[in-house]
């Protein structure tokens, strides 16, 4: 009795989809546009496909090996762009971590240099801050000089 169920329901199903097709093709088949589209597309790959069925029965081993070829062509092409690649990447990672290695180095120097430098003019500042007192002693004593005087 299951099974008998189970085949209804399948022939069911088999039904719905044979007139969901049937309707979309008499929907299509409806546009005279469409039918030629579909009679010239069908045409062709008939042709194509009788085309091929020829060149295959007239040489099938020359025709596989011509794919095989191909395929082999294509592989070694294939390999031969991977092995660029790498080396592309090789070379290129290369390059970036001895650029990276120089800008840290460079940046080590630069930041010594700048103590450096940081030091030094504290140096300077000291030395003018003393000329300023002296500038400033000379004043004084010029116009203590000039008080005196008058």
């Amino acid at each position: 009795m299951a099974m008998t169920m189970e085949k209804q329901k399948k022939a069911k199903t088999g039904l719905i989809v044979a007139g969901v097709i049937a309707g979309a093709s008499s929907l299509i088949l409806l546009n005279s546009n469409a039918r030629e589209k579909v009679k010239d597309t069908s045409k062709n790959m008939k042709d194509s496909v009788n085309k091929y069925a020829t060149t295959i029965k007239e040489d099938p081993n020359g025709i596989k090996n011509a794919i095989i070829t191909r395929v082999q062509n294509a592989t070694d092409i294939s390999k031969e762009a991977l092995n660029k690649i790498q080396e592309v990447l090789d070379t290129q990672v290369k390059d970036i971590k001895d650029t990276t290695k120089n800008v840290v180095d460079e940046s080590k120097e630069v930041m010594s240099s700048v103590k450096d430098a940081k030091g030094d003019l504290a140096d300077v500042k000291d030395r003018a801050v003393e000329a300023k007192d002296q500038l400033l002693s000379a004043k004084d004593d010029v116009q203590s000089k000039a008080e005196s005087n008058s």
